[in-house]
């Protein structure tokens, strides 16, 4: 991680100990959206890592589960490889880990994790480990990508490392909060993206009828962006216990579309010129167009337009 990134996510850390939990409070859900994008605008891999932290306070708080003492830094690791299964052995709520886990953000900084794992007999689980703990190996050849490379993403090698058991995996996917946690992954990307855009609007000269027309495009989107942010973050203050799905997910795709539209935008309105020389601009891109992938392009398309047809779903104005 760089000196940069490592030094803005300890000073968020250390002035906001936790965000408000979606749903908290009317307003709150706005207020921890906010305070993620504006992270984003300034740097996406130290607000990765922090969003990471935060969202794992979230989830215990949610399933009333009590951190231990000496956490101070935290991740929630859930991709799954299904090439290299982790494992949690024994019985009761202290078992072990035994295997890999793959795409492991943050593990070099990282004293605490929230992950999915498989029980001996393959059923899916939830579970806390301390990675201060023996039996742990990170082997950080896999990430190559030039975006997020300010993010230590390791695999995590465990052998018989102790952990503690939460429950079945469906703890963790089947809260309403894990759906309001997705979008606040979406208002880091909007946070992002308008940095992106601020900087043609910066520099944007009135002999540039061209560029003018492309910060208009990129004004329009994200004004839509925003008004969609704002009115889920009502909906989720309104009623936290329903997840939000259709909404959630419609907001994520349209937030992917808009963050690739504003890089391109942005690169045809200004140039090669601040994606050559402008390195926290170069990085900015690269960064948000890695993260954006988290969202399943098509395949998130498809279940939203399986869920859009349900009776319940509102089309009309």
């Amino acid at each position: 991680m760089s000196a940069q990134s490592s030094a803005l996510f300890q000073r968020a850390l250390h002035a906001t100990p936790q965000l408000p939990a979606p749903g908290a409070a009317a307003g709150a859900t706005l207020q921890r959206w906010r305070a993620l994008a504006a992270l984003a605008a300034q740097d996406l891999a130290a607000c990765k890592l922090a969003e990471a932290h935060w969202d794992a306070l979230t989830i215990l708080q949610e399933l009333k589960v009590s951190p231990p003492q000496q956490a101070r830094t935290w991740s929630v690791w859930a991709a799954e490889n299904p090439r290299a299964p982790l494992q949690l052995h024994g019985s009761g709520a202290e078992r072990v880990l035994v295997g890999s886990k793959s795409w492991c953000s943050g593990a070099d900084i990282t004293t605490h994790a929230l992950l999915t794992c498989e029980d001996a007999q393959g059923e899916p689980g939830f579970a806390m480990v301390d990675m201060r703990a023996p039996g742990i190996t990170l082997q950080g050849q896999g990430w190559q990508a030039l975006g997020m490379r300010h993010v230590a993403t390791p695999t995590v090698q465990f052998e018989r490392t102790p952990a503690t058991w939460i429950g079945a995996r469906c703890v963790y996917l089947q809260r309403p909060g894990f759906w309001h946690g997705g979008a606040g992954i979406a208002a880091c990307w909007y946070g992002a993206a308008c940095e992106i855009a601020q900087l043609l609007r910066q520099r944007l000269h009135p002999d540039q009828p061209h560029a003018a027309a492309h910060l208009g495009a990129m004004f329009t989107q994200l004004r839509a962006a925003r008004a969609m942010l704002h009115q889920l973050a009502q909906r989720i203050d309104a009623a936290p216990q329903q997840p939000w799905v259709e909404e959630v997910q419609a907001l994520r795709a349209f937030m992917r579309g808009l963050a690739t539209e504003i890089i391109e935008r942005s690169a045809r309105a200004m140039g090669p010129g601040p994606l050559c020389s402008h390195a926290e601009h170069a990085q900015r891109c690269a960064d948000l167009a890695v993260w954006c992938t988290q969202q399943h392009a098509e395949k998130d398309e498809e279940g939203l337009g399986r869920l859009s047809q349900a009776a319940a779903v509102v089309w009309e104005l």
